[in-house]
């Protein structure tokens, strides 16, 4: 078994550290977010205030979904890392999980930018799908990896904390 297939769990699983340990949680379970769970009544009263509410997703449940969709894609590269060592998988076969693991992740991250309606937000979660695409392109997805893989959501994050 190579080192170069052994690098890739590591690699992979501080990948899903750093990424959940960078999500910024706001409670979610606040009673602000638990108010549309409560009684019928009280959703027919607050229908008429509601209506100027834009439509889509907020930029927290757009932000919490797209880190979701990167934290899932991670925890998928480590398994496949591990079924690489196990089964032996040669490097066109782990080259091809990491660019099926990208680019599924490049569809649902630009699957959410099309129902952002903020600018910065819809720029920042397009440039994060078109980063996981080039990646699910790439020639030496291991690469991508090990370095584009690691700053991703740089602009996301930034949007997000805004």
């Amino acid at each position: 078994m190579s080192r170069r297939f052994r690098g890739i769990l590591p690699l992979a699983l501080m990948t899903v550290t750093v990424l959940a340990a960078g999500c910024n949680d706001k409670p979610s379970s606040t009673p602000e977010a638990a108010a549309p769970a409560t009684s019928a009544a009280t959703a027919d009263a607050a229908s008429p205030a509601a209506s100027p509410t834009p439509a889509g997703p907020t930029k927290n449940e757009v932000c919490t979904n797209v880190t979701k969709i990167v934290i899932d894609g991670s925890v998928q590269i480590a398994d496949n890392a591990v079924k690489s060592i196990d089964e032996r998988w040669t490097t066109k076969q782990v080259n091809e999980h990491l660019r099926a693991s990208f680019g599924d992740m490049a569809k649902k991250v630009q699957a959410q930018a099309s129902e952002v309606a903020d600018p910065e937000l819809k720029a920042a979660v397009e440039k994060t799908a078109a980063e996981l695409a080039e990646g699910a392109k790439s020639t030496k997805p291991d690469t991508f990896l090990a370095k584009d893989f690691q700053t991703l959501s740089k602009d996301l994050d930034k949007s997000c904390a805004s």
